[in-house]
């Protein structure tokens, strides 16, 4: 059986709200199956680049890399072929933007407190994902200054 290569990038991006920390999901279908922003790196593009893009699109926020967190692979079928995707995620700080800004890949952007996001996530891979952005966290604190946190939540409003 032939097999398809795919090679993707995404973001955990997180937001401080006073000691805890709240990342966007992004949902998809009825009943809502939630996922991590990623999406195919194209032609010319780092990893890097196409993480900033994907997590731009799909949730309407801009974002910056803090670290690379892991890269994941698994396979999956599409229109009787077998894909091989190998996805690479970085831990990302929120800069600015509206999860009502999405694209139209995507049904729902949210907040999610980090323990809740974990809980709501379908995929195993994805819940590591957010176990290094905990473990992360616990290392780095304090990560965002307060006052870029107040700064953003008031450009929302």
């Amino acid at each position: 059986m032939r097999i398809k290569f795919e090679t993707s990038a995404g973001g955990l991006v997180i937001r401080r709200q006073g000691q805890a920390y709240s990342c966007l999901l992004i949902g998809r279908g009825m009943p809502r199956i939630w996922s991590l922003p990623k999406g195919h790196v194209e032609a010319r593009e780092t990893m890097e680049q196409a993480a900033i893009r994907e997590v731009r699109e799909e949730t309407g926020c801009w974002a910056e890399i803090i670290t690379k967190l892991s890269d994941i692979s698994y396979y999956f079928f599409q229109n009787r072929a077998k894909h091989k995707k190998a996805v690479t995620f970085y831990l990302m700080r929120y800069l600015s933007g509206n999860t009502a800004n999405h694209d139209h890949e995507v049904d729902e952007a949210a907040w999610f407190p980090l323990q809740a996001a974990k809980r709501s996530l379908k995929y195993v891979n994805e819940k590591r994902v957010v176990d290094l952005a905990l473990e992360y966290l616990e290392r780095e604190q304090p990560l965002i200054p307060e006052s870029i946190v107040v700064q953003h939540a008031a450009e929302q409003r």
